[in-house]
């Protein structure tokens, strides 16, 4: 390999993509291996399960049964009920609107599903134990007192005495109480278990215990093995969606780093056209070249795969301790030896394979190319390049259409946008090489005309090869187009949700059971209009079928609706397409009512898929007191903490009812997404360190293929100073020619992907501009410093 410093950034761009995907990849089994770990627990010393089916429960029968099977060395029963804690200013500890658990201390170490952290388990009334988790967030340690509310909504104290590590088996990540059997009763009610575990004599036949227990109970019995199974199964579930979002970025990193991969060979093999041209000569074939060309492919691929796979090693590292970002456990590294190879050929792969198109090309160079400067690409390559961006571009923008106009699922029309955009940014791709030229010139019109003869022999450079300059912008372009379009559908979604909140429910709070099943107290609305709170509108619902049909007191003002008419959601899922004037038969029991459609309002979704007036709501459901939910409004230009203050005051009486404050909601919101798009332009930075990298290879490899150009403008009077500018200047507009088509296009295709996914509603676009001029200033920065050294080389010559 001659010069092998030529091929240094290629193997930082292999090193780079290979780190991302060995990475993903190790990752991938260290976070399966947590949380198998945290899930784990509840099926740890377990060889037969016995697990109550829905919300039924076990009776102490099935216990017992197992506790006397001859092959069962010991059993215990686990408990779960609704248990709603209080944090030190007496609201509702929840989790995504779910609130706490009790669970029993069981009677066997060995089959509890939790570890005791700190303290001891509880051993009498008044005692409890409390998840690690929930008493860091409410500040409680052990000795504290906690409250916690009965299901008659009494307020019931007892005592932290230690702290234990609870997996997921109780159904979420809420708040977790240990009491002891007889006290969870108190406190709780119910009776029954949950689960019964038993752990087995040594050479004892999980599958008959389990046969015989499961035969008498009308349950799911499963082995030690299939619990197992089942709970790393749902372990990875949670993975999912992660591990696609890292590995499309992955993608996006191996992509990039061919570009880079085939611009390099190209450079490479044009500068060497005469030294290939002389091989031919003394009669080297065009096989022999083709070979060569790929066996120094190779060796870089592999040199820079075996770095990036110990990189890996550090992205994995990285990725575990953010885990809990997303709210997955970290754990210790896990290494297999499946990302331990992949990473290596993947590396070998597509080096050699991005490397294919330059090798023939340097294949077919003829002896006489010794007394020629280049090889012209043929008229019949450009024309066929051309026809499939024209297809390409057909297709794309045939299947964005039919998404953005699609009547089905948002979902499908989401993946149809952006299977269109793919096609459309590979037609983009494909003309690259024919827009780049005008681009880059009216680019540097205005640095030309203010810093003269430099800036324009910078943009005459950069479109003077356009092939080569698109290869190099086409790799921020890739990465820049993710992040502007990621950013854009992200801060279009935030604003029309808040949009749609603010229009449909002008409210501040909305009071909700925190019992699922259960309803608000009638008389929680009126004591809110007692205390001050202008509006305050009960919401009931009922069911007719599959239809959520609700009604809202019209005294509140916010969505009037008169007898015999009703008022149906934009774009219902249950419903389909109603048009006003159109009507819709109701039925509860005996009960039947016909009413119009007087409206269709996205403003209704929250109340009901129909919204019909109090007295037909009266008629339909004669037995509905209670509110499924209350509307309230506090007083204009009072502070929001001291309504918030009073709201909690009015609520004393009724500790079971929820609060959800809208301020909180989109502020939650607004933080969620903003985190989102962190990660997104986290993880996309590999690409975007991989295009500057390409961009400085650029640069370099052009600093010696012009040589004899730049002695003979510095014999003309070039200063150095000049010179380096020229160069500086150039990896500045090939950078922002890549940026800018990026945003264009991100922009464009984020707006089209929340069109499709909001479906009947308009979306309110907006577009991050700060962000997205933050990324333009990176890669602008980023391809500046990367084209010093070059600079500073050809300044030197």
């Amino acid at each position: 390999m001659s010069n092998p410093r030529r091929f240094i950034p290629t193997l930082v761009a292999v090193a780079l993509a290979v780190a991302f995907v060995a990475g993903t990849l190790i990752y991938r089994d260290t976070a399966e291996a947590a949380l198998y770990d945290e899930y784990a627990r509840a099926a740890r010393n377990v060889g037969v399960a016995v697990t109550a089916r829905g919300d039924t429960r076990l009776e102490p029968s099935t216990l017992d049964r197992l506790r006397t099977d001859p092959g069962v060395a010991a059993a215990d029963g686990r408990r779960a009920e609704r248990l709603p804690l209080l944090d030190r200013r007496g609201r509702l500890v929840t989790d995504l609107g779910a609130p706490g658990f009790g669970i029993n201390a069981g009677t066997v170490a060995a089959l509890r599903p939790f570890d005791v952290h700190s303290g001891r388990l509880p051993e009498v009334g008044g005692e409890a134990a409390l998840d690690t988790r929930t008493a860091g967030r409410i500040g409680v340690a052990v000795g504290d007192t906690v409250t916690v509310v009965d299901p008659k909504e009494q307020r019931q104290t007892v005592r932290v005495v230690g702290l234990v590590d609870v997996t997921g088996f109780q159904g979420g990540r809420s708040s977790t109480v240990v009491l002891t059997d007889a006290e969870l009763t108190r406190l709780a009610g119910g009776s029954g278990y949950r689960e019964v575990v038993a752990a087995l004599h040594p050479g004892a036949d999980a599958t008959a215990v389990r046969d015989r227990i499961g035969g008498g109970v009308d349950a799911k019995a499963r082995t030690g093995v299939q619990l197992r199974k089942d709970l790393a199964r749902e372990a990875s579930g949670q993975l999912g969606g992660l591990l696609v979002g890292i590995g499309l970025f992955a993608l996006v990193a191996v992509l990039v780093a061919g570009f880079v991969i085939v611009n390099t060979f190209t450079i490479v093999m044009a500068q060497r056209l005469r030294e290939t041209a002389l091989l031919r000569c003394v009669g080297a074939g065009r096989g022999q070249v083709f070979r060569m060309v790929l066996a120094e492919a190779a060796r870089v691929g592999l040199a820079g795969s075996v770095i990036g796979t110990g990189l890996g090693v550090l992205v994995a590292f990285t990725l575990s301790r953010l885990s809990s970002l997303v709210g997955l456990p970290a754990g210790g590294l896990v290494l297999t030896t499946l990302p331990l190879l992949a990473g290596p050929v993947l590396g070998l792969v597509v080096t050699v394979g991005a490397a294919v198109a330059p090798a023939a090309r340097a294949s077919r160079v003829r002896p006489m190319a010794a007394l020629r400067a280049a090889v012209p690409e043929s008229g019949s390559f450009r024309r066929l390049t051309l026809v499939l961006a024209v297809l390409a571009a057909l297709g794309g923008t045939a299947l964005t259409v039919a998404g953005v106009r699609g009547t089905g699922g948002a979902l499908e029309a989401m993946v149809l946008v952006m299977v269109g955009g793919i096609g459309n940014f590979l037609a983009l791709l494909l003309l690259t090489p024919r827009l780049v030229g005008p681009v880059v010139r009216a680019l540097g019109w205005l640095p030309g005309r203010v810093f003269g003869v430099p800036a324009k022999m910078a943009a005459a450079n950069a479109a003077r090869n356009p092939a080569r300059t698109a290869a190099t912008t086409a790799t921020l372009l890739i990465g820049v187009a993710l992040m502007a379009g990621g950013g854009t559908v992200a801060a279009t979604v935030n604003r029309t949700a808040e949009q749609q909140l603010n229009t449909a429910f002008p409210v501040d709070y909305i009071l909700t059971p925190s019992v699922p099943g259960d309803l608000v107290p009638a008389a929680v609305a009126g004591e809110m209009r007692g205390a001050g709170f202008p509006i305050a509108a009960p919401v009931r619902q009922g069911r007719s079928g599959d239809i959520l049909v609700g009604t809202l007191d019209p005294a509140a003002g916010l969505m009037p609706v008169r007898p015999g008419t009703a008022i149906v959601p934009a774009a219902g899922d249950v419903l389909g397409d109603r048009a006003a004037g159109s009507r819709i038969d109701l039925v509860a029991g005996d009960r039947h009512l016909t009413v119009t459609v007087a409206e269709v309002a996205q403003s209704a979704s929250l109340v009901g898929d129909v919204v019909i007036a109090e007295t037909d709501f009266a008629a339909l459901f004669p037995d509905v007191h209670d509110d499924a939910m209350v509307l309230v409004k506090a007083a204009p230009g009072r502070p929001s903490a001291q309504t918030r203050a009073e709201l909690d005051t009015v609520l004393a009486d009724h500790p079971l009812v929820q609060v959800a404050d809208l301020a909180e909601v989109r502020d939650e919101r607004s933080a969620a997404i903003d985190q989102i798009v962190a990660i997104i332009a986290a993880l996309l930075g590999f690409a975007l360190v991989i295009a500057v990298i390409g961009i400085g290879n650029t640069l370099s490899l052009s600093v010696l293929e012009r040589a004899p150009e730049t002695a003979l403008v510095r014999a003309l009077g070039l200063t150095r100073g000049q010179l380096q500018g020229t160069l500086l200047t150039e990896a500045l507009l090939m950078a922002l020619t890549g940026a800018l088509g990026g945003v264009a296009f991100g922009v464009l295709y984020g707006w089209l992907t929340a069109t499709a996914g909001f479906g009947a509603i308009h979306p309110l676009l907006r577009v991050p501009v700060g962000q997205l001029a933050g990324f333009v200033l990176l890669a602008a920065a980023a391809a500046v410093l990367a084209a010093v050294l070059p600079a500073r080389r050809a300044a030197r010559a």
